[in-house]
């Protein structure tokens, strides 16, 4: 279904970053408010103007005191105030509204990667922009978020050699010949001026499916004109539409088209519908666009008409991952063969793909290995008894999943299986192959209840791991890209992730959500996956590589400080994300993206499907 979104308004705040679009139009509220000269403060706010500082801070009032939202509010030249009567009695009953994100229309800023603040430069993970040397002064001095709230953009340049930074609620700038060169714009008069200069939109969009990469896509929408005055088509005062791209992913640069003019002129109330041809960038990701109008060379936003973000993802076919769950050796005593059955049927083939038996719901197979003459042995439920030689695979009827007795209690997996003998070593083992997400859902690395960033970043860090050793192990024709395990295998000597398949999902879903989530994302250094190890406690610090398992230095690996496990005693190897940290870094109110690169050092954030 088509969603829609109207006007700059003061009737509601526009989401920050958010990918959704107002399913209804916007209650301008303020737009019947005039300016009056020479307005007072209204006594419900004196208390909260005097304690930061008087007008010299919030500015001049504009308006009197009106209703927004069935709140009482009041317009500064600075800010925009609200009361909130259900915090009478404290210092919350008085607060500045979203103005930053209301002026600036919705626009999006491009974001950065989270770094390590420093004394005169912090990262702010909550929006993921960063306040940096006197705009962070001025920011400290203002009390912070309680009255500018957090960066929602980075500092930009504007007319006349300022450079100015918005945020939630307000805006600084700079200008170095000023007196004070840090200063609160007056954005409240601006938005004052911008409510009644008759420019207005609203539009109504279709979801773009998910793309490929490099694809030529459509996006239609619906514009109309909701202003007071009529869009030309053509002359000095055209009004054409475009499109930006609204995301921080790479690549950073891209194709976008020039602005379409519109087929004939747009009277208030009147509306177009047009496609706009969209080039998907050449890699996967998570990509966002933001239609906006312009006239006279300036974006509707700068002039506060809200814009909706969309949502335009380009997916790669999601890879397969390939599990080795169990080892039948003599080295693995107890273990003889792979019983297999399923909760609604299986198909048995060899390796040729010549079909061997079908058998219904918990109907099993019984799979052992024929040392002597280097066969497998096939046990049937009706008694019969099958030879063959290669591979014995095993798939599922649709929409059934797969159990393997020996592997009890966890023993149901999604995806196929396959009996592998490998004669070198005399031994046979059992192969679950599945999409990689779906691989990802089934660790038991994490408990389920968590803090939800710190299960994303699990996600990213599970994801880069799987995604990383699965290359070169196929390069070199292993039968499988990762164990089931963290345990050395009999056979094969290599530990892994522990993997415990579909019980994982029966104890919460919540972690392949975070999957589903992060879909694609892996962590690079200089644009190549690393190594992405984890271990369960750190004692205070983490450990680099070279330090632990020596070799060359990996510089995203080398040892950090971790204030979240101080006293603690160190469990499992110290290189990379200690998990238990990350959940207490989450709790505290970090994002995956922060937690991560607390850890890595100098990584980035890419996306491989």
């Amino acid at each position: 279904m088509p969603r829609q979104l109207s006007r700059r308004h003061l009737g509601r705040a526009a989401a920050l970053g958010a990918a959704g679009l107002a399913a209804a139009p916007a209650v301008r509220a303020l737009a019947q408010v005039s300016g009056v000269a020479n307005a007072s403060v209204d006594p419900l706010f004196g208390a909260f103007v005097e304690r930061v500082g008087g007008v010299a801070i919030v500015g001049d009032p504009l308006t009197e005191r009106f209703q927004r939202n069935g709140r009482s509010a009041q317009l500064f030249a600075n800010f925009l105030l609200e009361h909130w009567p259900e915090n009478a009695g404290t210092d919350y009953d008085v607060q500045p509204a979203l103005l930053g994100e209301l002026a600036s229309g919705g626009r999006f800023f491009r974001q950065v990667a989270p770094f390590r603040s420093e004394a005169t430069v912090e990262y702010i993970w909550q929006t993921r922009h960063s306040v940096r040397f006197g705009f962070l002064e001025q920011w400290n001095r203002l009390g912070r978020t309680a009255l500018l709230g957090l960066p929602i953009s980075e500092e930009v340049p504007e007319a006349g050699g300022v450079t100015a930074q918005y945020f939630q609620r307000g805006k600084l700038s700079y200008l170095a010949t000023r007196d004070v060169p840090v200063q609160i714009e007056p954005l409240g008069r601006t938005y004052l001026e911008a409510l009644n200069d008759g420019i207005d939109a609203g539009y109504v969009i279709d979801p773009l499916a998910p793309q490929t990469p490099s694809a030529s896509a459509s996006l239609r929408l619906t514009v109309t004109n909701t202003g007071a005055h009529t869009w030309a088509a053509g002359g000095a005062q055209a009004v054409t539409l475009g499109f930006r791209w609204a995301d921080s992913s790479k690549p950073s640069t891209r194709a976008t088209p020039d602005p379409i003019s519109l087929p004939d002129d747009v009277a208030p109330g009147g509306s177009v519908t047009t496609d706009i041809a969209v080039q998907m960038p050449e890699v996967p990701g998570p990509y966002r666009l933001q239609p906006d109008l312009q006239i006279r060379g300036e974006w509707f936003t700068a002039l506060a008409v809200q814009a909706p973000i969309v949502e335009a993802p380009a997916h790669l076919a999601m890879p397969d991952v390939r599990v080795g769950l169990l080892d039948i050796s003599d080295d693995n005593p107890g273990v003889h063969q792979a019983t297999v059955f399923s909760t609604a049927g299986l198909e048995v083939r060899d390796e040729g793909g010549t079909l061997l038996a079908s058998l219904d719901q918990e109907e099993r197979v019984a799979i052992r290995r024929d040392i002597a003459n280097e066969m497998q042995v096939l046990d049937l439920p009706d008694g019969t008894r099958l030879q063959t030689v290669g591979k014995v695979l095993v798939d599922p009827v649709e929409g059934s999943l797969l159990r393997l007795e020996e592997t009890a209690p966890q023993w149901t997996y999604r995806g196929s299986m396959e009996f592998a003998w490998l004669p070198n070593y005399r031994s046979a083992w059992v192969v679950n192959t599945l999409p990689m997400d779906d691989y990802l859902s089934g660790l038991v690395e994490q408990n389920d209840d968590i803090p939800w960033e710190a299960l994303r970043a699990s996600a990213i860090a599970f994801r880069t791991y799987a995604y990383t050793v699965r290359g070169p192990r196929r390069a070199r024709g292993a039968l499988f890209d990762v164990a089931a395990s963290t345990r050395h295998t009999p056979t094969l000597y290599t530990r892994d992730q522990v993997y415990h398949g579909y019980a994982r999902e029966l104890s919460g879903t919540r972690l392949r959500d975070a999957v589903h989530d992060t879909r694609g994302c892996v962590l690079t250094y200089e644009g190549r996956t690393i190594h992405a190890v984890y271990f369960s406690r750190a004692d205070g610090r983490t450990r680099s590589w070279h330090e632990e398992w020596g070799g060359a230095m990996k510089p995203w690996a080398i040892a950090v400080d971790d204030p979240y496990s101080r006293g603690q005693t160190l469990l499992g190897h110290g290189i990379g994300l200690p998990l238990r940290s990350a959940n207490a870094m989450a709790a505290a109110g970090a994002n995956g993206e922060q937690i991560l690169a607390a850890y890595y050092t100098g990584i980035d954030f890419e996306h491989v499907y």
